[in-house]
């Protein structure tokens, strides 16, 4: 079935900016990780019309289908919700390099 990715995109709330990037580091980024998906990077926009922050997971496609519906991700993402702005998620077919 190959690989796929997952691309988050948003803009942290700047009064939420502490509590964000604990729950990312501590939680919401370990948890992906033992659910299957392994972190391909973050990358932040410091110029332009772009949300200031892309995260990206990469799995097998049953991994990333399954932690997509598993309570787990449920509570991960609305957890996440709180912290965040202008929330996107997509999910594509892996191609090496950055996908926006």
């Amino acid at each position: 079935m190959g690989r796929l990715k997952l691309l988050l995109s948003y803009n942290i709330v700047p009064q939420h900016q502490e509590e964000y990037m604990q729950f990312a580091v501590q939680v919401f980024v370990p948890t992906l990780q033992r659910i299957g998906l392994e972190n391909q990077g973050v990358w932040h926009t410091a110029w332009g019309d772009y949300p200031n922050r892309l995260i990206i997971f990469v799995g097998e496609a049953q991994d990333v289908r399954d932690a997509m519906a598993s309570d787990t991700w449920e509570q991960l993402e609305s957890r996440l919700k709180g912290y965040v702005s202008d929330y996107k998620r997509r999910i594509v077919p892996f191609q090496p390099g950055f996908q926006f």
